[in-house]
């Protein structure tokens, strides 16, 4: 009798009609895909009703899904309530698992996590993506303090869950790891550091495009991901170059996205940065990527930042803020931008769409470099 393994991700949202899809979700459902096809597990999957979408949009494959029919929105009261609803949920879900896997570290995800484990003796294994900073020290990105301090205490809360109940602990990175030692002071042997990966082979299927785009951003559309600098950062782009095109895949909220389309109306961009949404497509989202001649990621608060990888191994040089979690693992294969400095970000834009070799040189160390990232090998190892 094959053993039973229940996967959690309850707080996939849904903003402007539209179900945001992250890095981590892509990590999560990439682990169950290949478990699911080795057919030693019977795979579950607890979501809500967004990510019942979104499974199916993705193809994602399982045995049983188990879906709370609510639709979060990223607002704070409706994180508040699928928090609420999992546990209630968790209470009546009468399968005996063998392994519970929550795939981060919200509280969201982590109460019905343990609520298993208590109740069937289950082994609670627990993703850990990202540590968080203290919210009196970091803005991440402008965010507004109620956001900013309730996002902290959700995850301290969390983590001290995770830190005294969880069998093992997947730390998403080394940074990761040694954050959680020194900060959260969990023993280095509950923790195993693992990695996240890219379709390589799939991803080289896809034909060169022409370069239709200067750049392209992928990213949820919030404060944390810098879409504020990113703004500024193409404004002064267009002062020297002033048919430049950025193209932003990615959604967000009402309030970020009324900003954003009120800065390109005020600022006269309306030519120069088009606004795609979220693309659920492969095939089209990297013809998009390999379309630009550049990857610029200014974000504030990144643990992996798989759309690096991605636009490694689509072979488009990427720019990026010089994040201290990130730094160490994309290594030079990266044009690292100081930390907040949108004006040094915009020259080095410049010098790049100026400088075709130099556009090439990057893409290629970078392409080789990811080949490690396939997502085959990545799992292979998590599986063990």
């Amino acid at each position: 009798m094959k053993k039973k393994i229940l996967f959690i991700t309850t707080g996939i949202t849904k903003d402007n009609n539209k179900v945001a899809i992250s890095g981590g979700d892509i990590r999560l459902f990439e682990i169950m895909r290949h478990i699911y096809q080795q057919n030693e597990y019977d795979v579950h999957l607890l979501t809500n009703k967004n990510g019942k979408e979104l499974t199916k949009k993705l193809k994602v494959p399982y045995t049983k899904l188990i879906a709370i029919n609510y639709s979060v929105s990223s607002s704070f009261s409706s994180n508040f309530y699928i928090t609420l609803l999992t546990i209630i949920k968790s209470r009546y879900m009468n399968s005996q698992y063998d392994i519970v896997y929550s795939s981060c570290e919200h509280i969201y995800n982590v109460l019905p996590a343990l609520r298993v484990k208590l109740a069937q003796k289950s082994k609670w294994i627990a993703a850990y993506h990202w540590v968080e900073e203290y919210p009196w020290l970091d803005t991440r990105g402008n965010t507004p303090a109620f956001v900013r301090y309730s996002y902290w205490l959700n995850r301290v809360i969390s983590g001290l869950l995770i830190k005294y109940f969880s069998d093992e602990i997947l730390a998403v990175s080394k940074v990761t790891k040694n954050k959680l030692i020194c900060t959260k002071h969990i023993p280095s042997r509950k923790i195993r550091v693992v990695y996240c990966g890219v379709d390589y082979a799939k991803i080289n299927l896809i034909p060169v495009q022409k370069k239709n785009y200067d750049a392209v951003f992928i990213k949820r559309l919030n404060y944390g991901k810098g879409v504020l600098d990113l703004l500024s950062i193409w404004k002064e782009v267009c002062k020297k170059r002033h048919g430049a095109t950025l193209v932003i895949i990615g959604d967000g909220n009402k309030e970020v996205i009324d900003k954003i389309n009120k800065f390109i109306t005020d600022n006269n961009l309306d030519s120069n940065i088009i606004l795609l949404g979220a693309i659920y497509d492969f095939n089209l989202k990297f013809r998009i990527i390999k379309s630009a001649k550049l990857f610029v990621l200014p974000s504030h608060e990144e643990n992996w930042a798989i759309v690096i990888g991605e636009a490694m191994a689509a072979q488009v040089p990427v720019l990026a803020y010089d994040l201290k979690e990130i730094v160490p693992i994309w290594r030079d294969n990266v044009e690292w931008i100081p930390f907040a400095n949108t004006n040094i970000f915009a020259s080095k834009i410049l010098q790049y769409l100026n400088n075709e070799g130099r556009r090439h040189r990057l893409a290629e160390k970078a392409y080789n470099f990811v080949k490690k990232y396939d997502w085959n090998e990545i799992v292979k190892d998590e599986i063990k």
